[in-house]
């Protein structure tokens, strides 16, 4: 009964933002009408206009907002924080009318609004923003189009966000590409005459952008990156209670565990994917229960983020063939062969100890390929003949580290 309770709870984010801001919006444009005398068909049109383009934002931010890319209580923290950014740039987007279009600083919001979604829900919803200021002022589409270009370009150097958040290239590309376009289309196209007057507005623009982007930024390490490195430092402790029991009584899996996800980690650092997530899933992937309600219990109870949600996941349908004996992630793929790696060096030396690895481990790693490469395996996976290339050469170099296995 709680669970229902809190789910009927949470379902309120999905709908109440967009009708708040469906009735801010039909009240800005009120009391223009009001105040400004507006014509009644103009002030119709811009309402109806306005509330269509909220309506598709919703729609789209109800099916397609990244709920895997969090925990599920980070997840619906987040989609507080994008709904509060948006609302705040929809106040920039209707008091547009007392402010020049050269001083709009909605290519902030793209970014801003994408690191609390997805740069396609960014794009949208800062597309959004300035449709509505648009329709608001009865600006030019030109000024319309001047940004959604600067908001476009402003995500491609941003996005995608790694572990380490780097703020200054991006920043310095994004900043000139708006001074760029202002000055261009704004400036030189409203006059024959050039005076340093009129490169103060686009200047405070970069000031306001720049500072939107980096505070926003900002609470996004706060809120979302560090607090996502915390739980994998928790995770991928060999004190968690989970490996600690494992390793009171049941040593040989742990041994097994353990040095998987040490493959795991580095093979993921070299092919520039998510080591984090790799390592713990390297941990954890013999914890994982088959059934899916069962895993959904466990995924909830430990926390497990999104990427690691995952990785387990295929991995567990894979074992239990729900996937055609077919792989489709390259984190999968890694996790699958440093498990094979790892279970046959310790198989070897338990069945003869004194077994030289040096000679027979390059054997092993081809056999082991061979094989999946002949069963279909990694057809349909995002594998490519190169990452086979490092992975083998991985394994293959690591002889000595083998020895700890004996």
């Amino acid at each position: 009964m709680a669970e229902k309770t809190e789910n009927k709870k949470s379902s309120y984010l999905w709908f109440v933002p967009e009708i708040v801001c469906i009735f801010l919006v039909l009240a800005a444009v009120g009391a223009i009408y009001y105040f400004y005398d507006m014509q009644i068909i103009a002030a119709v049109e811009r309402s109806a206009f306005s509330v269509i383009i909220l309506a598709v934002l919703g729609f789209a931010v109800r099916k397609h907002y990244p709920v895997k890319k969090y925990f599920e209580e980070e997840a619906l923290q987040n989609l507080k924080r994008y709904w509060l950014i948006f609302l705040l740039g929809l106040v920039f987007s209707l008091l547009c009318i007392f402010i020049p279009s050269a001083a709009w600083p909605f290519t902030g919001f793209f970014v801003v609004l994408s690191a609390f979604s997805d740069p396609f829900i960014g794009m949208l919803s800062g597309t959004c923003l300035i449709i509505i200021a648009t329709v608001i002022t009865g600006s030019k589409a030109g000024i319309m189009i001047l940004y959604l270009i600067c908001g476009g370009i402003a995500i491609a150097t941003f996005f995608p966000i790694k572990k380490e958040i780097k703020i200054i290239k991006p920043l310095l590309i994004t900043l000139l590409c708006l001074f760029t376009c202002e000055v261009t289309g704004i400036v030189l196209s409203s006059t024959n005459q050039i005076s340093p007057e009129q490169f103060l507005l686009p200047g405070l623009n970069l000031i306001i952008t720049g500072i939107i982007i980096f505070g926003g930024l900002r609470l996004y390490a706060l809120k979302v990156t560090y607090s996502l490195r915390d739980r994998y430092q928790i995770l991928n402790d060999t004190e968690y209670y989970l490996l600690a029991d494992m390793r009171e009584n049941d040593k040989r899996t742990y041994k097994h565990l353990i040095h998987t996800s040490y493959f795991t980690e580095r093979i993921a650092s070299r092919l520039n994917m998510d080591s984090e997530a790799l390592k713990c899933a390297g941990y954890y992937y013999r914890f994982c229960p088959i059934d899916p309600e069962e895993r959904a219990e466990f995924f909830e109870g430990e926390n497990f983020p999104g990427p690691v949600r995952d990785i387990l996941t295929e991995y567990s349908d894979f074992i239990a063939k729900r996937t055609r004996n077919r792989l489709k992630s390259r984190e999968c793929a890694v996790l699958l062969l440093s498990h094979t790696i790892i279970l046959a060096v310790i198989a070897l030396y338990e069945k003869n100890p004194d077994a030289d690895i040096q000679e027979q481990i390059d054997k092993l790693v081809d056999a082991t390929f061979s094989r999946y490469e002949k069963a279909g395996i990694f057809q349909e996976s995002n594998l490519t003949m190169n990452d086979c290339g490092t992975i083998k050469k991985i394994f293959k170099e690591e002889k000595l580290y083998y020895e700890l296995l004996r």
